[in-house]
């Protein structure tokens, strides 16, 4: 008998699946010279509608397709965080493609793609439908990443992006396979059953080094980093927008699933080992991102940085510390799409994002510098804004557990993030402009420059919805044992 399917608990992948049918048959039947962007407007209803779709199904909770795809609270949240960053990384494609006059309608198909790759992330819970998932996301990034045919930078990103990440697929398939010879199962409640009784073997500890190799590389984790500096500057900036948060999201869903519920009771063995990563992970993003001279490159090493910051909410390895990932997270959400907005319109007007050239911003854009000096200071950790909030609960989450030492690391590093963050700041209210012309923000652009504000002031100012929210988020969370 085939099993019984709650088509309830996958409303919104469904959704996005008939939405992106819906768009490649609207591409076929459009003319290609169409001066509207049909595609786009299309796009941002559909986006608009889900949202409100979303919001009224939070009590959503269960597993289906014989437990391979589980709907809970961690699911919930992150989802509702996908959709929300879309809606930054869909305006910012508009802006992107109609200065360079390029086709855009496949890059918004792709877009919808990597959606549906990043919602069924979120809701796996057996290790081939997460591996499923991972190709779907990584597989329409690869794509977008090399979109820009004539440009050299976006060609040498794609292939860098490519090439390593196939390495941490066969990674990822070679620790399933060593899991599945020990476990002999992929599915994550009996993987789970299974740690709670047994000790970790050799075997056991390499499925994992192999696994966390592979989450490594989406999270952008020392020594998996490689390919972040060279992608961040050569995709086209919407991608870069949607690495640094959706597929960075997407990997510590994987890190909480992982480390949280199926390994949580291994916690003793690994907990030592992320610690250190994250003491070498923001150590090494600071340090470097203090000598470039790009400012996507600078996000990309600050990028690093922060996924060493989110690391000690997995060395923690408790309610306190998952939940500040999820907190952190949200406050990066609305932090870095500040800046890569600011990125966006900045780079349409003077055609460079070299930091160098963002002198006297404040006099030729007084939202555009405005933005970009708040998500700076928010990324630094200042107070009363998200960022401090985000790394404060970070940091007592590594406290509680012992790892006195990895807080004062970390310290240290927002102390050295401080410089380089600062440094740009400085750039644009200091600085003489090298040009006094200003810059046009669209509408559009302008009214989301204000929600990220918001977003970024809010959340900081008013935290403790927003911190209950991302406690709630874990502690439903399916096989969670915190």
């Amino acid at each position: 008998m085939f099993p019984v399917i709650d088509w309830s608990l996958v409303s919104l992948e469904v959704l996005i699946s008939i939405i992106l049918v819906s768009l490649v048959v609207v591409d076929i039947v459009l003319p290609k010279n169409a001066d509207k962007d049909w595609i786009g407007i299309f796009s941002f209803i559909a986006l608009a509608g889900l949202i409100i779709f979303w919001l009224t199904q939070g009590s959503l909770s269960g597993t289906t397709f014989s437990g391979m795809f589980v709907m809970d609270s961690l699911a919930w949240f992150f989802k509702t965080f996908f959709l929300i960053a879309m809606v930054f990384v869909f305006a910012m494609t508009q802006e992107f493609f109609k200065s360079l006059g390029e086709r855009r309608n496949e890059f918004y198909l792709l877009l919808w793609l990597a959606l549906i790759g990043m919602c069924l992330v979120a809701s796996s819970a057996d290790f081939l439908l997460l591996f499923i998932s991972i190709e779907i996301l990584t597989i329409s990034l690869y794509v977008m990443t090399a979109y820009l045919k004539s440009d050299a930078l976006s060609i040498e990103a794609g292939m860098k992006y490519l090439i390593l990440g196939a390495l941490a697929s066969g990674f990822f398939l070679y620790g399933i396979s060593f899991l599945y010879g020990t476990t002999h199962s992929t599915h994550f409640s009996v993987i789970q059953s299974y740690c709670q009784i047994h000790a970790m073997s050799p075997m056991t500890l390499f499925a994992l080094v192999l696994i966390f190799a592979a989450v490594g590389f989406k999270i952008a984790a020392v020594p998996f980093h490689m390919w972040v500096a060279d992608v961040y500057q050569g995709a086209p900036t919407p991608v870069t927008a949607l690495l640094s948060v959706g597929s960075k999201a997407a990997g510590f869903i994987i890190l909480i699933r992982l480390f949280f519920s199926i390994f949580g009771a291994w916690h003793a063995e690994w907990g030592l080992a992320l610690a250190i990563l994250s003491a070498i992970t923001m150590t090494y993003g600071n340090l470097v991102a203090m000598f470039q001279t790009n400012i996507k490159r600078l996000l990309g090493y600050s990028s690093i940085s922060h996924a060493g910051y989110l690391l000690m909410g997995a060395a923690a390895g408790t309610a306190l510390g998952a939940s500040g990932i999820n907190f952190y997270l949200l406050g990066y959400l609305f932090t870095n799409l500040a800046a890569f907005l600011v990125i966006i319109v900045f780079s349409i007007a003077t055609k460079s994002d070299e930091i160098a050239d963002y002198a006297g911003l404040s006099q030729r854009s007084s939202l555009l510098a405005c933005t970009m000096l708040l998500a700076l200071v928010s990324l630094a950790g200042m107070p009363p804004l998200v960022g401090f909030f985000g790394k404060f609960t970070l940091l007592m989450a590594v406290i509680k557990s012992g790892y006195i030492w990895l807080a004062l690391i970390a310290g240290v590093n927002i102390v050295i993030s401080l410089y380089y963050y600062l440094m740009v700041a400085k750039r644009i209210y200091v600085d003489p402009p090298r040009h006094t012309a200003k810059i046009i923000v669209p509408s559009k652009i302008r009214l989301l420059l204000v929600i990220a504000i918001l977003g970024i002031v809010i959340i900081g100012i008013f935290q403790g919805p927003f911190l209950d929210a991302a406690m709630a988020a874990v502690q439903g969370m399916y096989l969670s044992h915190l």
